[in-house]
């Protein structure tokens, strides 16, 4: 396993989340510990769900994402889009258009609260 970053959040719902990550964002279960918690691969990033039903992340401008080539964006946008998710907090957008910089992105809620941000890069 080459994962040499992983992220453990809280969850007010392991079935919410574990649907979130996997219906939503196209990520995989690989462990479901008897203990509760869950992990999750996430682009290749190890996102470990912890139940604490009473979490409650208010810093709602702190986030984290994933780096997607555009096509990679294009789909998993998409398949957002057209799963009638409701907590977009922005929908697919360009910015930096015509610089080295330009991607796509948007930016979603998940079930908890957490902010995750979504790129796509036409040159990645």
């Amino acid at each position: 396993m080459n994962r040499p970053f992983h992220l453990s959040i809280g969850c007010k719902s392991i079935p919410e989340s574990k649907n979130f990550f996997t219906d939503i964002l196209n990520s995989k279960i690989v462990h479901e510990d008897p203990t509760g918690y869950v992990n999750i691969d996430f682009y290749g990033t190890q996102i470990t769900l912890k139940p604490i039903p009473e979490i409650n992340p208010k810093m709602q401008e702190l986030h984290f994402g994933v780096n997607l080539k555009i096509d990679e964006f294009e789909a998993v946008s998409t398949k957002i889009l057209s799963s009638g998710y409701d907590k977009i907090i922005k929908g697919p957008m360009t910015v930096d258009e015509g610089t080295d910089m330009e991607r796509s992105k948007m930016y979603i809620e998940c079930p908890t609260g957490y902010i995750f941000e979504i790129k796509g890069y036409p040159y990645h």
